[in-house]
């Protein structure tokens, strides 16, 4: 019986073996996966420049908005001013195009662009600011790529899943001049809602979206810009 002992004990040690190798093993393959994944889920190269809510706001342009929302048609002057105890507000002048008076609201800038303390003939239309020119918060608080098929976030639109996606990038011609910009866009039912960031404004330049019904929902665009100090442009 002193074989079957002997065979029982090497049997032992090989199995004591074999499952320190798999720990080892374990350890290696955790350590070094999130490497490979984070290298197959992000490969857009270290050079690629990114952009977020309010970059370039430092710089104070002044950006003028000709916005269409519905049947509410205005344009909107907003001023970033001096940055002061580490604070910026915006001058925001709206000027409706059916002649009502002007009206002039200053706010501080939050963290996600939302302003619902504002004097009440103002508040029906920073709501639409809130709906078209500052949307983008929602998807760009933090930094993102701009390159071609960078995606910026999910859309859930009814049983529809779609990503809204940097598909076009070059020399572009808006209201305010010509510029390298960056089209994000998604799709709405048969059509294709867009924006336009340019590099180092603070703000989207341009928008069309669409309601699911096929009718244009908002449509915005810089028509004027005075932006002397920002990098990048003339």
């Amino acid at each position: 019986m002193r074989w079957l002992g002997s065979w029982i004990s090497k049997m032992a040690s090989i199995k004591l073996v074999a499952i320190f190798a798999i720990v080892i093993v374990s350890a290696v393959v955790g350590l070094v996966w999130p490497f490979f994944t984070n290298l197959h889920l992000n490969p857009l190269p270290s050079t690629t420049h990114m952009w977020h809510m309010g970059k370039g706001s430092q710089y104070d342009p002044e950006m003028v908005y000709r916005v269409s929302f519905n049947n509410t048609n205005f344009t909107a002057d907003i001023k970033f001013l001096p940055i002061q105890d580490n604070n910026q507000s915006l001058l925001v002048q709206i000027k409706p195009i059916d002649g009502n008076k002007i009206i002039n609201q200053t706010v501080q800038i939050g963290l996600v662009y939302d302003y619902p303390n504002v004097l009440p003939e103002a508040k029906p239309y920073f709501d639409i600011l809130d709906q078209s020119v500052f949307s983008m918060r929602d998807y760009a608080t933090v930094d993102q790529y701009l390159a071609k098929g960078a995606e910026w976030g999910d859309l859930y639109i009814g049983a529809n899943h779609e990503k809204l996606t940097v598909t076009d990038v070059g020399t572009m011609s808006f209201g305010f001049g010509s510029a390298n910009a960056y089209m994000l866009s998604y799709r709405m039912g048969a059509n294709e809602n867009k924006f336009w960031i340019v590099d180092n404004l603070p703000l989207p330049v341009k928008a069309q979206v669409y309601n699911f019904d096929g009718t244009v929902d908002y449509t915005f665009e810089l028509v004027s810009l005075k932006a002397p100090s920002t990098p990048g442009l003339s």
